[in-house]
């Protein structure tokens, strides 16, 4: 597999257009318009999203260790504890997303295996870090774009909002670097929240203007 590649915004949204198919086409578009860690992805809490102020935090991660799947607190040298903001149409899958959860904890009952994650099986199991690889992998074969590594939609998002003029300090935080604590003690406050702005930019880039939203949850019969 290639790897360090990146795609571009026309082959991100030919994935994407693949993706929003699938059961998790939240955890993809996520991945697409915030630069998300497989780790963070694998371990984002739901009480931790709030739909209705647009921003995700990112405290815990699931990682792999011996090929078994371990949360951690994803406080090492290469991640933090942060906030991001979610445009609105990240807003609306990830809305979605959770009525789905809904509906499958109802479907299962007692057998529902409650857990507190964002993203998890049907009937409510964690999931394995390398299962999200292996479930991208297969979407990259099925839009037909170049191979490139999960990680890669991390580059390849850098990549767009650099390319386009996002200020290197917001596209930092929003992606968790490490080296961005240096930068912090410069700064009296960090960029929470003044991310809005190029959440927004971003993800207008990504998906373009003629993006249909998923259907507001309820009103997938009206």
């Amino acid at each position: 597999m290639k790897t360090g590649a990146t795609w571009t915004p026309e082959q991100l949204a030919a994935w994407l257009r693949v993706a929003v198919h699938d059961r998790d086409a939240a955890l993809w578009v996520l991945v697409a318009t915030t630069g998300m860690r497989r780790s963070e992805l694998a371990g984002a809490m739901r009480d931790l999203l709030d739909l209705d102020e647009g921003v995700l935090t990112l405290e815990d991660t699931r990682v792999v260790v011996d090929g078994k799947a371990e949360d951690s607190d994803g406080k090492t040298d290469s991640s933090f504890s942060r906030t991001v903001s979610l445009d609105t149409i990240t807003v609306a899958y990830l809305r979605h997303h959770l009525a789905m959860l809904d509906r499958e904890r109802a479907d299962f009952g007692t057998a529902y295996q409650e857990n507190g994650k964002l993203f998890c099986h049907p009937d409510g199991r964690l999931i394995h870090p390398d299962t999200i690889t292996r479930r991208f992998n297969r979407l990259v074969d099925l839009a037909e774009v170049p191979r490139i590594r999960l990680h890669d939609v991390r580059h390849t998002y850098a990549t767009v909002a650099l390319d386009h003029g996002e200020d290197l300090k917001v596209v930092s935080d929003r992606l968790g670097h490490a080296n961005m604590n240096v930068t912090a003690q410069i700064y009296t406050h960090r960029s929470v929240g003044k991310d809005r702005d190029a959440a927004d930019r971003v993800a207008g880039l990504i998906f373009g203007e003629d993006w249909e939203l998923p259907a507001e949850p309820g009103k997938e019969d009206d």
